[in-house]
């Protein structure tokens, strides 16, 4: 996977640019960020008081720099890959920041590395966002995308207006669908959310606020913000967020 960056925010569910950031904190309040690669370029959201902060940066399998065929990934290698650069560059507790597919992924790292993820922040979380979309069809699209073995998908990310999902990704999904049952993760959690999200609807960060264990979640709702989030406003917000976290959680690392 690929190699050096700083902390970004992630891009839609549909877009094929998905984000994940991890931000770690240490004895002496280093950081560094794991994230996901943005094509169309980054903002800087990080306030001057964080910006000496150490990063990193990842594409996942199949996406942007990384090897592999994006038509034979899966949301399990996806988690996977979000694991090894917790487990193999990501050094001391992580705040992970998620947007839109890194949110559903967020959770499945906070669940399988609960020692090492102490906080999570969500921007639009697409939590089971594309089996949920998909058990939406009637049933008789949804047989003909069985049996055509494509899920063609309209989307206005797409140049082309249409994205072409294997009908076998989305089965494979379902095995690491959330939302039908309580969430085991206990840290502090953070949702983000425009209400003018066409991509995940913000009713989903409430599911997901209900279905966490853990007691400590707030969920922020932008009454004209899109699925994107970029205003600067909304990236305010997510470093007000994070912010907050850090020094919340740095004294208890301290």
């Amino acid at each position: 996977m690929a190699g050096v960056g700083m902390v970004a925010a992630g891009a839609g569910v549909l877009c094929w640019r998905w984000g994940l950031t991890a931000v770690s904190f240490g004895f002496h309040r280093g950081l560094s960020a794991v994230l996901a690669r943005r094509s169309d370029g980054v903002p800087r959201w990080l306030p001057e008081s964080r910006m000496d902060l150490a990063q990193r940066r990842f594409d996942y399998s199949g996406v942007g720099n990384s090897d592999g065929n994006l038509q034979e990934c899966t949301v399990g290698r996806w988690r996977k890959d979000v694991l090894s650069i917790i487990d193999e560059l990501a050094e001391g507790p992580q705040i992970l920041v998620g947007s839109s597919l890194g949110g559903w992924l967020m959770l499945h790292a906070a669940i399988a590395r609960p020692q090492k993820v102490v906080a999570l922040i969500g921007v639009a979380a697409a939590v089971d966002g594309l089996v949920t979309k998909f058990n939406q069809l009637p049933v008789e699209v949804k047989k003909e995308i069985e049996m055509k073995g494509v899920w063609s998908m309209p989307s206005k990310y797409n140049k082309e207006g249409v994205y072409h999902m294997q009908y076998s990704f989305i089965k494979e999904a379902e095995h690491h669908c959330l939302l039908h049952s309580p969430i085991p993760v206990n840290c502090p959690l953070r949702l983000l959310h425009g209400m003018e999200d066409d991509v995940v609807p913000w009713h989903t960060s409430i599911q997901v606020a209900d279905r966490v264990v853990s007691t400590d979640v707030d969920v922020i709702l932008r009454k004209h913000s899109d699925h994107r989030m970029k205003e600067k406003a909304d990236i305010q917000l997510l470093v007000y967020s994070i912010d907050d976290l850090i020094d919340k959680l740095s004294t208890v690392v301290n």
